[in-house]
């Protein structure tokens, strides 16, 4: 079984991407900034009053719900974790040779289905290494794609993988496959490791004897000194079999099927797969019980980006459960107009997941008549979002490696730039579990970089950045690009305002969120006296010229820029200033 090697590369933005032999479109193909994405299934008049172009988590296709779902891309969803009941009755007797086992040799309980039984049986998290679980999944997969499926979903894609912060997993599979990664490390590397004979090494018995070792018994098996090596290892192995699930869908259908994930980037190694990936549909944290407009979500969105992929969000079970408790469809709607103002998208909140340790899992029916008008808005006015790409006044170099040891903090950076309204994308740098390395030609194209740390940079990244930083404007901190850096677009407004631009030859789309949520009455307050100055020279567009403002409120208005100056219109949820000459 070949799940040591790390992914081929892919070639990004205007190059074919290949798979299995087979060459078509690049993922950004597979979904449009206008699109409409279903979570879940619905009926046929849901679909409708949506304006529902792309099921994203469907079922197993049948005749019938591909007749409710005509003219609606449809994805099939296979759950690596939620299918435990499945694979209970395709394996009544032997199932327990595909669980996941602790550093003591136990099962472990997949922690958000914890109420969630199977004739009794609790379910049980499953080891993608097992080959009995495997043999389930490849199946899943190939009656998905026979069944009439577009594409194929995998929830929980990381798999055995997933589990990494539960401690998982030790079976003998995974303690064997792991002396064939360390034998490829440099001898000088598994000496200050201290593995001696690494075809002979036993990690499980390694980390029982240090667990053991610990006279206060507070070590667990995430702090082991290898742990990071094991943590490569596991990813790696996950990123192959998703590479294998891929093939089997495009073998089974006899063309390229595209492949979606559960690929919620506001969480470390998400992006080890991502070659795989044709889109991200995706659990992410919205932060709802601060009961305020959220930045969290563009960070992901930024994440995509860097990679080339579209992103179709929806919130987390905790931040669904508190949206239903407190019935807060107002917030939801500003999730909604950011999301597609960054280029990408929220999942219809038709019906969504909840989840609390108290009530286990619940579900939230959204109102319609809150949510439909806005993505009806989006269908309506398509050609203000398709082809139109971030406009960023700096690129922030995110390593990898850091970003798996830090996550927030990169959060509060991006919520720093957010907040001064200064437009950013990431310059990914990958590590040993993604490969992505930098680009000459993105620090060539930035016109300012923030560049935090090189430390955890791969050699060959360190090397491109000083290259190719000597003649640019490099900034350390977020707060000093702030305060140098002149935006494209700068706003000024008696109430929180968020500005993103996004562009195309000859024309430009700014978007205006209403970030004024009043949590009492849940709704943003409208807001009077929003001006802005646009640079919209840099764009190559007239400094005097005369825009188009569309809202999902009313009809479109007339806005002239004067020097690239002007007075807004009234400011609901979401403004448009359309600019140039759009199709």
């Amino acid at each position: 079984m070949n799940c040591h090697c790390i992914p081929p590369s892919v070639v990004f933005r205007l190059m074919p991407l290949v798979i299995s032999g087979a060459t078509f479109a690049g993922p950004s193909a597979v979904l449009r900034h206008s699109d409409v994405v279903f979570m879940y299934q619905a009926d046929a008049r849901t679909y409708a009053e949506y304006g529902a172009t792309v099921l994203a988590w469907g079922g197993k296709p049948t005749p019938q719900s591909l007749g409710q779902a005509r003219g609606v891309k449809v994805f099939g969803s296979v759950g690596m974790v939620t299918e435990f009941a499945g694979y209970c009755k395709r394996y009544p007797e032997t199932y327990v040779r595909g669980l996941c086992r602790d550093v003591h040799g136990q099962p472990v309980k997949v922690p958000w289905l914890t109420d969630h039984q199977h004739q009794g049986i609790p379910y049980w998290w499953c080891c993608t290494q097992q080959p009995l679980f495997r043999q389930y999944i490849r199946q899943r997969v190939a009656d998905t794609v026979k069944a009439g499926a577009h594409g194929v979903h995998i929830d929980d894609h990381l798999g055995t993988a997933g589990g990494l912060w539960l401690g998982l997993c030790f079976c003998d599979r995974c303690v064997e496959g792991f002396r064939a990664h360390l034998r490829t490390l440099p001898a000088d590397d598994l000496r200050r490791l201290g593995v001696a004979q690494p075809e002979r090494y036993d990690f499980r018995a390694a980390v029982r004897a240090w667990m053991a070792a610990d006279e206060g018994g507070k070590r667990n098996p995430t702090g082991h000194p290898l742990w990071a090596q094991w943590t490569i290892y596991q990813c790696r192995a996950a990123a192959a079999f998703m590479r294998e699930l891929h093939d089997l869908a495009n073998a089974t259908a006899g063309r390229p099927v595209p492949m979606g994930a559960n690929a919620g980037l506001l969480w470390p190694r998400h992006l080890s797969d991502y070659q795989t990936l044709d889109l991200f549909s995706a659990e992410t944290d919205h932060q709802a019980s601060a009961r305020r407009c959220t930045d969290e979500p563009l960070f992901a969105y930024r994440l995509a980006d860097a990679v080339n992929r579209p992103y179709a969000a929806t919130a987390s079970g905790h931040d669904w459960a508190f949206i239903k408790e407190h019935n807060l469809p107002g917030l939801v709607r500003t999730w909604i107009a950011l999301g597609y103002a960054a280029g990408h998208g929220l999942m219809a909140p038709h019906r969504q997941w909840c989840y609390t340790p108290e009530k286990g899992t619940h579900w939230y029916q959204g109102p319609a008549a809150k949510f439909a008008p806005l993505y009806r808005f989006v269908r309506r006015h398509a050609a203000l979002f398709d082809g139109y790409e971030n406009a960023a006044d700096l690129a922030v170099v995110l390593p990898h490696r850091d970003f798996l040891k830090t996550p927030h903090a990169w959060f509060h950076l991006g919520r720093q730039l957010a907040a001064a309204n200064l437009s950013y994308r990431l310059l990914l740098a990958g590590d040993e579990i993604v490969e992505h390395p930098l680009r000459a030609a993105d620090f060539d194209a930035a016109p300012a970089l923030l560049i935090p740390d090189t430390a955890e940079l791969l050699p060959a990244d360190r090397r491109l950045v000083e290259q190719r930083t000597p003649s640019k404007r490099v900034f350390t901190r977020a707060a000093d690009a702030v305060a140098s850096i002149r935006p494209a677009v700068r706003v000024t407004a008696p109430a929180p305002v968020r500005v993103l631009a996004r562009v195309k030859p000859g024309s430009a789309v700014v978007h205006f969120l209403n970030h004024h949520y009043d949590p009492a009455h849940d709704r943003v307050r409208p807001i009077q006296g929003v001006r802005v100055r646009v640079d919209v020279g840099a764009w190559g567009l007239p400094a005097n010229t005369v825009g188009r403002w569309v809202t999902p409120e009313g009809a479109d208005r007339a806005v002239a820029l004067a020097d690239g100056q002007a007075e807004m219109p009234e400011l609901g949820l979401w403004g448009l200033l359309a600019l140039g000459s759009p199709p």
